[in-house]
C-alpha cells in the first residue's frame, strides 16, 4: 500500500470536504455493490436493522447495537481511533445534497459479516476512468474513511489514520476493503464521486457486523413463583448487543412484549435480556423461550415457570337421589350428595365443617355424604380449602334446605265476630319442614293482608254482598301447595230434621238437626220459646258447631213439645220449628196380593218414632189356645223408623180371617196402634170375576168364528170371477 502523503490539490480537495462543503445527504446517494471475497456470497439483511435509530427490535422493544461508526480526525491530521458512539439517524446527518446535483441510483443491498471476516465494498457499475481524473471520497456515517485519485499515476489515496492498518483503497476501481471487521464497523457507507466540472455522484451500502452466534441460556432454569407476586424477572444468559436481533415466547407463542400503555410499565416487557413478568398470573405459567436470531443463523434456550395460585373461593354444589333441584330444598330421606371444588395450584386439601354438632368426626375430602337426611341436617356447610405451599385458606358456604310438607291440606274455618260486624276468616297448615306460609286470596280491595307462616286470620267487615263470595287460602310449601276454600252465606230457607235411633239399652236417642244455617251464623235452640242450654252431663247436648240437638233417652212424657231452631249471623238470620209428638200412625192402607198381605202407612211430621212393628191376630180364636191361635196381637215384622211399607205372608192355619194393624214403638215404649183392618185368605178373584172371564172367552170365540165364515164367502166370490 502507498505511503506518499497527498498532493497539494488533493489536500485542498480533501480538507474542503471534510468541512462539509459540497457533501451529500444520504437522502441523494446511490447503492454500493457490497460483497465479502472471503464468503463469496450476498446476504440479505432483515429490514428491521434498517429502522429509525439502527438497533435490533426485541418483543417490541429496541435493543440497541454496538457503535456503527466512529469520529476520526480528518486525514493527515495526527489523532488516536477513539470509541464510536451509538450511530444518530441517518436523516440528522450534516449532509445536504447542493441544488442541481443527480438523484441517488439505488443498486444492491445491505451487507452481513461476522466479526473477523473481511469487509470488500466495490463501485457497481465501475467508473469510467479518464480525463478529468476522478476522485472518490469513502465516508462512514459523517467520517471519512478514504479519498484519493482513480488512475495508475495518480498520488496515493489518503487514509483515515485510525484505520491504516486495516484499509486498503483500490485506485483502479474505487472500491474499498475492510480487514477484520469489527462491531464498530456496522454503519451506513457512501461513495462520493467526484468528476471536475462534471456533475457528483453518491453510492451507498449499509453494513451490519455480527459477532457469532451464542450458546444461550435462560436463568433461573426452573422459577416458582405466586400468582400477584410483585415482579418476574428471566434473563437470557450469553445474549448480548451484536448477536442478532433478541425475541421471547411462551410455549411456542411469538410475545408482543411493550414499553407500557402510559398507566404504568405492561405487564409484559423487556428490559435489554431480561424479559419482566410483572404481577405474574396463573395463565402465565409455560415454558419460556429467548431466541437470538441473525442471518447467520439461530440460537435458543427454554426454562420452565411455574405459578401458584390459589386456593379460589370454594363451590359447592348439592345433588339427591330424589330431588331434581337439590339447591332449593331436599326432601326428608333422600340420600344427598355435597362436592367441592376450589381452583388451586397446588390441588388445595378440602375439608368439611357440618351443620350437625353431633357429628363427631369432621370428613375431608372434595365428597361429603349425607344418608337419609333429616331435619337434622338442614343449615350451612362449609368446605375449608388450604393450598400446602401458598399457606392461604378459603372458606366456602351452602345452605342445605331439608324440606318436608305439612300432612293434608290447610284447613279453612269462618265465623263470626261479636257484634256481627266483621267475618273472621282462619287458615291452619301446621306442621311441615320447614314451616309452610299461608296466604287468603279474593280478600275485598280494603283489606290487606300478607302470607304467614302456619296460620292466617283476617277480618272481613261484613256486608250483604259478601253473601256467595268464595275466599280461598294457598297454603304453600318447598315441596307442596294445597289450597281450602270458604263461602260465607246468609241463612236461607232453615229446616228441622228429625232422627232417631235405639241403644242397646232400648233408650230413644232423638236428633235435630238445622239445615240451611251456614257459617258465619250462629244456632240458638229453644223448647217452647225457652232457650235450651246444653251440655253439663245432662241429657241435651249439641253437637261442635250446633246445629244438632241431641236428646237422649228420650221420653214421652217429659221431652215431647215444641222446639225451634234461630240461625242468626252477620250476613242475616233464619229460623224454624217442629212440634215432637210421640209415635203414632196419621193413615195406613192394606191390599191382598197373591196370597200376601201389602200395608202401606204415613205418619205426622214431628213424630218420634224409632220403629215399626206389623201385629196379627185371628178373628176366629181357638179355644184355651194362646198367641196368634187365641186373638192375641202378634207382631209379625219389625222395621226401622224410615220404612213405610210391608208384605205379610200369613199362615195357612188357622184359615182366618185375619186383623192385621200397625204399631209404632220409640225404643222400648209402644206407642199409639193404627186401627186394624180385616184380611182373609183364598182365591184373589171372586166368584163373579171369574164368571165374567168365562163369559167373555166365549164371546170371543164366536166373534173369531164368525170372521173367519166371511173370509170363506170373500174368497169363492173371488175364485167364480176370476173363472
Amino acid at each position: 500500500m502507498a505511503t506518499q502523503g497527498p498532493q497539494p490539490l488533493q489536500q485542498l480537495l480533501l480538507l474542503f470536504l471534510v468541512s462539509g462543503v459540497g457533501t451529500s445527504s444520504p437522502a441523494a446517494l446511490g447503492r454500493i455493490s457490497p460483497s465479502v471475497s472471503s464468503l463469496g456470497v450476498r446476504v440479505s439483511f432483515p429490514s428491521s436493522f434498517g429502522s429509525r435509530d439502527n438497533s435490533t427490535v426485541l418483543s417490541g422493544k429496541a435493543f440497541p447495537t454496538p457503535a456503527m461508526g466512529g469520529n476520526a480526525s480528518s486525514p493527515g491530521a495526527p489523532g488516536e481511533r477513539t470509541p464510536s458512539p451509538i450511530l444518530k439517524d441517518l436523516n440528522e446527518s450534516s449532509l445536504q445534497v447542493p441544488s442541481g446535483w443527480s438523484s441517488p441510483r439505488v443498486t444492491g443491498g445491505p451487507l452481513s459479516v461476522l466479526v473477523g471476516s473481511p469487509i470488500s465494498l466495490r463501485l457497481s457499475p465501475a467508473p469510467v476512468l479518464g480525463p478529468p481524473s476522478l476522485v472518490v471520497v469513502w465516508r462512514r456515517g459523517t467520517t471519512v474513511l478514504a479519498a484519493g485519485t482513480l488512475g495508475s499515476e495518480a498520488a496515493p489515496p489518503s487514509l483515515a489514520p485510525g484505520y491504516r492498518n486495516r484499509l486498503h483503497f483500490d485506485q483502479a476501481t474505487g472500491g474499498l476493503d475492510l480487514e477484520q471487521a469489527e462491531l464498530a464497523d456496522s454503519g451506513h457507507y457512501t461513495a462520493e464521486l467526484i468528476h471536475a466540472g462534471q456533475e457528483r455522484e453518491l453510492r451507498e451500502v449499509t453494513v451490519y457486523v455480527y459477532e457469532p452466534l451464542p450458546q444461550l441460556a435462560v436463568a433461573p432454569t426452573d422459577l416458582v413463583t405466586e400468582e400477584g407476586a410483585p415482579e418476574l424477572r428471566l434473563r437470557c444468559v450469553g445474549a448480548r448487543p451484536g448477536q442478532g436481533q433478541l425475541s421471547w415466547s411462551q410455549g411456542g407463542r411469538l410475545l408482543k412484549a411493550g414499553p407500557g400503555d402510559g398507566d404504568g410499565p405492561a405487564r409484559l416487557r423487556t428490559d435489554g435480556v431480561y424479559l419482566v413478568i410483572a404481577r405474574p398470573q396463573r395463565t402465565d405459567q409455560a415454558n419460556y423461550t429467548c431466541r437470538v436470531q441473525s442471518p447467520f443463523g439461530a440460537s435458543e434456550a427454554t426454562a420452565a415457570v411455574t405459578v401458584l395460585y390459589g386456593p379460589d373461593p370454594p363451590v359447592i354444589t348439592v345433588s339427591s337421589d330424589r330431588d331434581a333441584s337439590p339447591v332449593r330444598y331436599v326432601s326428608v330421606g333422600s340420600n344427598v350428595t355435597l362436592r367441592c371444588q376450589a381452583a388451586s395450584r397446588p390441588p388445595a386439601e378440602l375439608s368439611w365443617s357440618l351443620a350437625d354438632p353431633r357429628e363427631a368426626a369432621v370428613p375431608a375430602g372434595p365428597r361429603l355424604l349425607l344418608p337419609r337426611v333429616g331435619p337434622a341436617h338442614a343449615g350451612a356447610y362449609a368446605c375449608l380449602a388450604a393450598n400446602p405451599r401458598t399457606g392461604l385458606r378459603r372458606r366456602g358456604l351452602l345452605n342445605l334446605t331439608v324440606a318436608a310438607p305439612p300432612p293434608g291440606s290447610p284447613r279453612c274455618s269462618l265465623q263470626g265476630s261479636p257484634g256481627d260486624r266483621s267475618l273472621l276468616l282462619g287458615c291452619t297448615w301446621p306442621g311441615g319442614v320447614p314451616a309452610a306460609s299461608v296466604q287468603w286470596t279474593g280478600l275485598p280491595p280494603d283489606v290487606v293482608a300478607g302470607p304467614a307462616s302456619s296460620s292466617h286470620f283476617v277480618s272481613v267487615p261484613a256486608r250483604p254482598q259478601l253473601s256467595g263470595v268464595t275466599f280461598t287460602c294457598l297454603g304453600r310449601h318447598l315441596a307442596a301447595t294445597r289450597s281450602c276454600s270458604v263461602t260465607p252465606k246468609a241463612p236461607r230457607e232453615v229446616l228441622l230434621r228429625l232422627d232417631t235411633e235405639t241403644s242397646a239399652s232400648g233408650e230413644a236417642l232423638v236428633t235435630l238437626e238445622a239445615t240451611g244455617c251456614p257459617p258465619p251464623a250462629r244456632v240458638a235452640w229453644a223448647r217452647e220459646g225457652r232457650p235450651l242450654a246444653p251440655g253439663g252431663g245432662g241429657r241435651l247436648k249439641l253437637s261442635p258447631d250446633g246445629h244438632k240437638l241431641h236428646l237422649g233417652n228420650f221420653s214421652l212424657e217429659r221431652d215431647v213439645g215444641n222446639y225451634s231452631v234461630l240461625c242468626s249471623g252477620a250476613l242475616g238470620a233464619g229460623g224454624s220449628r217442629i212440634t215432637l209428638t210421640g209415635p203414632s200412625i196419621s193413615s195406613w192402607r192394606l191390599q191382598p196380593a197373591d196370597g200376601a198381605a201389602v200395608l202401606t202407612w204415613d205418619v205426622e211430621r214431628g213424630c218420634v218414632v224409632s220403629g215399626f212393628e206389623v201385629q196379627a191376630r185371628t178373628e176366629k180364636p181357638e179355644a184355651g189356645a194362646a198367641g196368634l191361635r187365641g186373638g192375641a196381637w202378634t207382631s209379625l215384622l219389625r222395621l226401622g223408623p224410615e220404612e213405610r211399607s210391608a208384605v205379610v205372608l200369613l199362615p195357612s192355619q188357622p184359615p182366618g180371617p185375619w186383623k192385621l194393624r200397625v204399631l209404632p214403638t220409640l225404643g222400648s215404649q209402644p206407642g199409639t196402634p193404627s186401627s186394624s183392618r180385616s184380611y182373609r185368605a183364598g182365591p184373589v178373584l171372586g166368584p163373579g170375576a171369574i164368571a165374567g172371564i168365562v163369559l167373555g172367552s166365549l164371546l170371543a170365540l164366536a166373534l173369531l168364528a164368525a170372521l173367519l165364515v166371511l173370509l170363506g164367502c170373500c174368497a169363492c166370490r173371488l175364485w167364480g170371477f176370476s173363472s
